[in-house]
C-alpha cells in the first residue's frame, strides 16, 4: 500500500449544476483536508445567480467520554444558501477555512446550470 504524502496543495475546480447533492469535492480516505478558499464566480453575462455550498458529514462521529461532540453521519451543513451573485462577479464563500474530515464532502450547486464556476484551494494531509 502506497503512503500518503504529508501535505498535498490542490486546486480543484467545478462548473456548478442545479443538482442539491452535487459532491464536488471528497477527502481521501487517511487524509484530512482544509478548504483555504472557495470562490464562485457568475459567468453569466446577464443575471444574477443563486450559489449553495455546504459540508457533507459522511461517518457518523463518536461522543467523547463524557458524550460531547457526537454527529450523525449523511448531515448536510449549509455553510451558504441561495446567496446572490450578479452577473459577471465573484463572491467569496467562507470567511475562514473548513476541515474536511476522511470521506467527507464538499457539496454546491446554483440555480441554472453552468452559470456558476467554483474554485477551491485546498491543503490535505495526511493523517497520522
Amino acid at each position: 500500500m502506497a503512503l500518503l504524502p504529508l501535505n498535498v496543495f490542490k486546486t480543484k475546480t467545478a462548473v456548478l449544476t442545479t443538482a442539491t447533492t452535487n459532491r464536488i469535492y471528497t477527502a481521501p480516505v487517511g487524509a484530512t483536508a482544509i478548504v483555504l478558499m472557495a470562490n464562485a464566480a457568475n459567468v453569466d453575462n446577464t443575471n444574477t445567480h443563486l450559489v449553495s455550498f455546504a459540508h457533507y458529514r459522511n461517518l457518523p462521529v463518536l461522543p467523547d467520554t463524557q458524550g460531547n461532540g457526537g454527529q450523525a453521519g449523511n448531515t448536510i451543513t449549509e455553510q451558504v444558501e441561495g446567496f446572490p451573485i450578479p452577473s459577471n462577479n465573484a463572491a467569496s464563500l467562507l470567511s475562514g477555512k473548513l476541515i474536511i474530515e476522511s470521506l467527507d464532502s464538499i457539496i454546491a450547486y446554483a440555480d441554472a446550470e453552468g452559470a456558476i464556476k467554483i474554485t477551491l484551494s485546498i491543503l490535505e494531509t495526511a493523517n497520522s
